[in-house]
């Protein structure tokens, strides 16, 4: 199965920038937002944010993603009536 973010979703990815590793932040869909220094500050960033606004966190790993935690909130199903 093949893993799938959705919009509101939180991704980061690792980037090489002028020979320096950073790790980039983005909301899917959309453009890149903020920009770390080190992976676990990243990580740390955007499960916080994740949590928040009830989305789920990825790490994109060249072409894989890897899921980092999931906060979304279940559906609420229709309270049954009494017969």
């Amino acid at each position: 199965m093949v893993a799938r973010t959705v919009a509101g979703d939180i991704v980061v990815r690792q980037e090489t920038r002028k020979q320096t590793c950073i790790y980039i932040l983005r909301i899917d869909p959309g453009e890149d937002q903020l920009c770390f220094w080190t992976r676990d500050e990243a990580v740390a960033q955007a499960v916080a944010f994740a949590k928040r606004q009830h989305a789920r966190a990825w790490f994109a790993d060249r072409d894989h993603l890897v899921l980092l935690g999931s906060f979304r909130l279940a559906p609420e199903t229709p309270a049954k009536r009494a017969s």
